[in-house]
């Protein structure tokens, strides 16, 4: 129902507005880019670059990236970008891919044995995996017991980069700079689909990958995505709006639901699927778009949102959560 009510739909901001004018706050999937869906500033910069001719500017991703990570290979979606981490760390010597349906997630010792255990690896991780914050240290330890190991750490950023977390990016948290890091598509600030990989020059190899997919376009839209979220102080701001909803949302899912997250990658924590339906469909109903995943509902807001959007997600919540 809900597929069929979004259908050719516009969006602007937080909101997303159906074909029938109804409006929907959409804080689901991977979420409105941190500065909302179409920014202005975003159009206006591909708007331009369509005008002028097709020259490529520079692309700024590694004016922000963590230090030493300045070799990049865009691609149109992030699943692109992460089969070419993986074929990067295969040149790199390290055939086996670990994650965390390989190791329980924050299971050091488990990860230190199954390195030891196997041919070389690289070891592909998420700062947070859903809305569940890992142990504190997690990915230091991670990046440890990989270099005691000869293998490669892969942060995928797709979920948790470019400031949804309150800070530039999640493995900044811990202060690790991994050997490959994955951008997701919201790089464009949700304008024009393109992911990136950023390796280090220690595993920079040269790997033929077809046609350069990066045009004067994209460029265009990543740069000013870029600029706006820092000239606009969207990463502390994703930190502090982060907070609030947590209180509120904590406050209104109290006895009934756990709530969690850091920054503007928040989760609600059912007891039971049949709650988690219950929850999901008002949800729904109360036009709040999120990400249902089994018993876990997650929100993503944008940065941007206003008192007024932040205030329709706390109260949808908790009318939400009365019902179950």
């Amino acid at each position: 129902m809900a597929t069929e009510q979004l259908t050719g739909c516009a969006a602007r901001g937080a909101r997303v507005v159906d074909p029938h004018r109804v409006e929907y706050l959409d804080c689901g999937g991977y979420g409105a880019p941190l500065l909302g869906h179409a920014h202005p500033a975003v159009v206006q910069a591909v708007v331009g670059q369509v005008r002028r001719p097709s020259l490529l500017d520079r692309l700024m991703l590694d004016l922000v990236t963590p230090n030493g990570l300045d070799h990049i290979h865009t691609f149109p979606s992030a699943s692109e970008a992460a089969q070419f981490a993986v074929a990067l760390a295969h040149a790199n010597g390290r055939p086996r891919v670990l994650t965390t349906g390989d190791v329980p997630y924050g299971g050091i010792d488990s990860l230190r044995a199954t390195l030891a255990a196997g041919p070389p690896a690289c070891v592909l991780v998420e700062p947070v995996r859903g809305a569940s914050l890992p142990p504190d240290g997690y990915l230091r330890a991670i990046a440890e017991v990989c270099r005691e190991h000869g293998a490669l750490v892969i942060v995928d950023e797709t979920r948790t980069g470019l400031g949804r977390l309150g800070v530039w990016w999640g493995c900044d948290i811990d202060g690790v700079t991994p050997d490959i890091l994955l951008v997701g598509e919201g790089l464009s600030g949700g304008v024009l689909p393109i992911a990136a990989v950023v390796a280090s020059a220690d595993v920079e190899v040269p790997l033929w990958r077809g046609p350069d997919a990066v045009s004067p376009l994209a460029s265009a839209a990543v740069n000013a995505c870029l600029h706006v979220t820092a000239a606009d102080g969207l990463v502390e701001r994703a930190r502090l709006l982060g907070d609030e909803l947590l209180f509120g949302l904590r406050a209104v899912v109290a006895g009934k639901a756990h709530a969690s997250g850091r920054g503007l990658l928040l989760g609600v924590e059912l007891p039971d699927q049949r709650a988690a339906d219950v929850f999901t469909g008002e949800l729904l109903r109360l036009r709040v778009l999120a990400d249902f995943r089994g018993r876990t509902v997650s929100f993503t807001p944008p940065a941007v949102m206003t008192a007024a959007d932040a205030g329709w997600l706390v109260e949808a919540v908790g009318k939400a959560a009365a019902k179950i």
